[in-house]
């Protein structure tokens, strides 16, 4: 074969090669959502008072499985509700600790997947809640 046999395949290659490139290189727009790090696992101790918990204030990221390790360190039974992704308490997507009462001196975990939407989801006791609050802020 000569060159000019080759010459047609070589530019329809060559062609398509350069469609493909530019393709590559125009295909990102920035207002394109990106593809989110993956969840990961998060762990807290918290300390129950008498109407407080230690810490009240929680830092996450998108979808984490969150465990809190709840000690009722107070004189009163207590309990820990996260409010999910509505942020309403006692909906369907809720978690709360397998105790519906922790008494003092006993401990209790609650597992939480963390919505995907970031923004600030509310804790409480739901013996104490208006004054037993806390919050899980997502970013």
């Amino acid at each position: 074969m000569t060159i000019a046999t080759w010459g047609r395949p070589l530019l329809a290659i060559a062609g398509l090669m350069a469609v493909v490139l530019l393709a590559a290189a125009c295909g990102g727009d920035e207002g394109e959502p990106t593809p989110s790090t993956p969840a990961g696992s998060k762990t807290f101790d918290v300390s129950m008072g008498d109407n407080f918990f230690d810490p009240k204030e929680f830092k996450i990221g998108p979808g984490d499985t969150v465990t809190f390790n709840i000690t009722n360190n107070g004189a009163a039974s207590h309990h820990m509700r996260a409010a999910g992704a509505d942020n309403q308490f006692n909906t369907d997507d809720d978690a709360a600790t397998a105790e519906q009462l922790i008494l003092p001196g006993q401990s209790s975990t609650l597992t939480w997947t963390a919505p995907q939407e970031a923004g600030v989801y509310k804790l409480q006791c739901d013996i104490h809640p208006t004054d037993m609050t806390g919050t899980v802020t997502i970013e």
